[in-house]
């Protein structure tokens, strides 16, 4: 495994699947602009999982994307990930901040993101949703390339490579303790 790269603070997730970085910028584009429905956003803002994916996701796809919704067994995925980012509001998406410099410079405790990276599969979704939420209360905006492959990510190995880019990109940005020397 190249070790380098992953160390290294880049702006495109390493582990990023062509295209997935432009289906994310476009999503949070779309989903930015004044004339997106409201009533689309608040639909898709009000979406738990369990539920029925709203009208309101697919019209995102199909009219504003102009582009197939994904497969679905990945439909949940990203109803998440479009669910967070209609929950983030318009300035979401910002893919010069990666996930963990968010994370840390908001304020995100160290033990919530063990809990985040340290999920078993079945509670992967719900710490996602709290660190979203978190995010968003603080309006915090981020890569959200890095949310769509800790969303999509399921193989072992990549997702242990993301995560410790994840990591990484937290702990050089935590601030440092007050009154601590450099």
């Amino acid at each position: 495994m190249n070790t380098e790269a992953i160390d290294q603070p880049t702006t495109v997730p390493a582990a990023a699947e062509p295209g997935l970085e432009q289906t994310v910028s476009r999503l949070a584009h779309e989903l930015a602009q004044a004339h997106h429905p409201n009533a689309d956003r608040a639909a898709l803002k009000r979406w738990t999982p369990g539920a029925p994916l709203p009208l309101a996701y697919y019209r995102l796809w199909l009219q504003h994307l102009r582009t197939e919704p994904p497969p679905e067994q990945q439909a949940l995925d990203w109803m998440a990930i479009v669910w967070g980012l209609a929950l983030s509001g318009s300035k979401a998406h910002q893919a010069q901040r990666a996930l963990g410099e968010a994370l840390a410079q908001s304020g995100f405790a160290q033990a919530r993101l063990e809990r985040l990276l340290s999920a078993p599969e079945v509670l992967r979704f719900d710490f996602y949703q709290s660190a979203v939420r978190f995010l968003a209360s603080k309006n915090e905006g981020c890569n959200w390339t890095d949310w769509a492959l800790y969303l999509l990510t399921h193989d072992p190995e990549k997702r242990e490579s993301l995560h410790r880019r994840i990591a990484l990109g937290y702990y050089r940005h935590l601030p440092s303790p007050s009154g601590a020397e450099n």
